[in-house]
């Protein structure tokens, strides 16, 4: 993509916000990234930014399925504005603006598109927030993807319920729990592997956004399975369900605290990886170890031991990592924020997520937080 530092750059102006919009897909058709930014740079300034930002969604979302993350940095960097502030937002959007940009272009969603039309999801009315009486279709819907073996099924699912009555919030919130049973069953040995949770972390964080087009946020929701990094877990399954109930059963019962600190020395403990054996990070699968920290875990949620205790001695594990690119900080964050969005009894699924992810990343690579840590007692 360049320099680590951004030419400058200057808006330009291609005939108004119709005539800047077909530049800005001009240079998508070509790949010719620098064009792109120029426009947006001019759009950012003389359209809402969230219709902007459905623009960019109209590249992004179908790139999805080449790359999880066309879909994902733009997306982090919208919610980082939130916190940053809106007044940031054309320059911080650049380097999204321009990886979304640039080749491959934006394939055709053969599989899915069809489904809008089929199941008249822009015609009908749907409802946007959930409510109580929805609990018992958000469980089967989300326990119908957990078992799913072929995530191409999923779309389906999500389209006939939302064409059921289902309303955007309560699909978004059963695709999340959906999201976190296949990473329970998955096998992944891979610490990159979080996007089943960041994906649909994300795309319920867009159903709330205004001036986002009903037809992108449904084709966002559509496609959360169709990212290389989730669609490979479907490779490198268990049969449902998970964990395993009677070795979940057969741990000897803890007080939280002897809880959590057998929790912590299950992952501290984990086999180190031996890296001559590793030919592909993308194929590598968890090892046995791993189910240990993850059987504690779902003990601690039967127990209805204090969740935020958990949450933060996890926290405190995941800091060590640099070797995933702030892959596992993502992960952590968007499992806390999961939990607290997803009803009972669904919502500790999250957090079982959260420490088997921590098992998987654990020890991989902590030279930043080692140096880091001689540095604060030097």
């Amino acid at each position: 993509m360049g320099p680590y530092i951004l030419a400058d750059a200057k808006p330009v102006d291609s005939g108004g916000v119709e005539g800047t919009k077909k530049a800005f897909f001009a240079a998508v058709d070509r790949g010719l990234y620098n064009a792109a930014d120029h426009a947006f740079l001019w759009l950012w300034d003389n359209m809402p930014h969230a219709e902007a930002l459905d623009l960019l969604l109209t590249v992004a979302i179908p790139k999805n399925t080449l790359d999880d993350h066309y879909f994902i940095f733009p997306m982090f960097t919208w919610r980082a504005l939130d916190w940053l502030g809106r007044e940031h937002t054309p320059f911080l959007m650049r380097p999204a603006v321009r990886y979304v940009s640039r080749f491959p272009t934006p394939p055709v969603l053969n599989h899915i598109e069809p489904l809008l039309d089929e199941f008249e999801l822009l015609k009908r009315p749907l409802g946007f927030h959930t409510s109580p009486e929805e609990t018992p279709a958000i469980g089967l819907l989300g326990e119908a993807i957990t078992e799913c073996d072929n995530y191409q099924e999923i779309p389906r699912m999500l389209a006939k319920a939302l064409a059921e009555g289902l309303s955007l919030q309560g699909t978004g919130e059963a695709l999340s729990i959906g999201a976190a049973g296949l990473f329970m069953r998955s096998l992944t040995g891979n610490p990159m592997d979080v996007h089943l949770h960041t994906g649909a972390n994300l795309r319920r964080y867009l159903l709330k956004l205004e001036g986002v087009s009903l037809r992108n946020k449904l084709l966002a929701l559509l496609t959360w399975h169709t990212g290389p990094e989730v669609r490979s877990t479907q490779n490198r399954m268990e049969p449902p369900p998970q964990p395993n109930r009677e070795a979940v059963a057969a741990l000897p019962v803890r007080t939280q605290a002897a809880l959590l600190d057998a929790l912590e020395e299950s992952i501290y403990t984990q086999p180190p990886t031996d890296w001559s054996k590793v030919t592909n990070l993308g194929q590598m699968r968890a090892v046995p170890e791993v189910k240990n920290t993850v059987n504690l875990a779902q003990q601690y949620a039967d127990l209805g031991y204090d969740p935020d205790a958990l949450i933060s001695r996890l926290a405190t594990i995941v800091v060590h990592d640099n070797f995933t690119e702030m892959h596992a900080f993502k992960h952590h964050q968007a499992t806390f924020e999961e939990f607290h969005a997803t009803r009972l009894p669904w919502r500790w699924r999250h957090l079982v997520s959260a420490a088997q992810a921590s098992a998987i990343s654990y020890g991989k690579n902590m030279e930043v937080y080692e140096e880091a840590v001689e540095l604060l007692h030097a």
